[in-house]
């Protein structure tokens, strides 16, 4: 059975549940508590050397990267696909998982949002995700629109890969009161996709681990 360790409020663990559930099949949720530093642990760093979340363990096998795990289920797992079969889809999608990932969520993630809490001010931090968090809104905004096919998702009218991702994403902002009116087309993509039992089921107050977060 697939085992995915994770954390109810990581981004990436977030759109990690989605992706398993849209696959469907059985998998085993594994929490680790962030905020009593188990990522820090001498038993998770055998399974994630750096300390992230979320990991993928299928067997023998470890992936611990969110977009290699979209590529490891489709080709391992190919019922329900998570990104298009035709290359132009296929490429469409795969380049807005890595610009998420990459050029957007890079800016943000708890890392750095740590180190500007910590050497400059919550001041300073708050400013600084207000303005990459809209941006970043608007790089992924521009690129839904961009060849967008006919459909209630951000490729037809089948839910994948990208829609976990955007879901994920929009949590992240919106738990920051970001302003989302820079991008429509990701928030209705984001109101089809919560009429999903796939979305519904991995929501972050529905996780066994879930519990007040005090940090930004």
């Amino acid at each position: 059975m697939l085992k995915l360790y994770n954390y109810w409020r990581s981004t990436s663990s977030y759109r990690t549940r989605i992706l398993l559930n849209l696959k469907g099949g059985d998998w085993e949720y594994v929490p680790v508590n962030i905020l009593k530093g188990e990522q820090h642990g001498e038993a998770y760093r055998k399974v994630s050397p750096n300390g992230f979340v979320p990991v993928l363990v299928d067997g023998d096998l470890v992936v611990r990267q969110t977009v290699m795990m979209v590529d490891y289920l489709d080709r391992t797992y190919p019922e329900n696909p998570l990104v298009p079969a035709d290359e132009p889809g296929r490429m469409r999608v795969m380049e807005f998982l890595l610009s998420l990932t990459g050029d957007v969520q890079g800016r943000t993630q708890k890392r750095v949002r740590d180190y500007i809490e910590e050497h400059m001010s919550r001041d300073v931090l708050e400013d600084w995700f207000a303005y990459w968090a809209r941006e970043g809104l608007s790089i992924l905004e521009k690129l839904a629109v961009q060849n967008r096919p006919a459909g209630r998702f951000f490729h037809g009218d089948t839910p994948g890969a990208a829609d976990a991702f955007i879901v994920a994403q929009l949590f992240n902002f919106g738990s920051r009161a970001t302003d989302m009116s820079v991008a429509p087309t990701l928030q209705a993509i984001a109101d089809e996709c919560a009429k999903l039992e796939a979305f519904q089921k991995a929501l972050p107050e529905v996780q066994p681990d879930y519990a007040a977060d005090p940090r930004f």
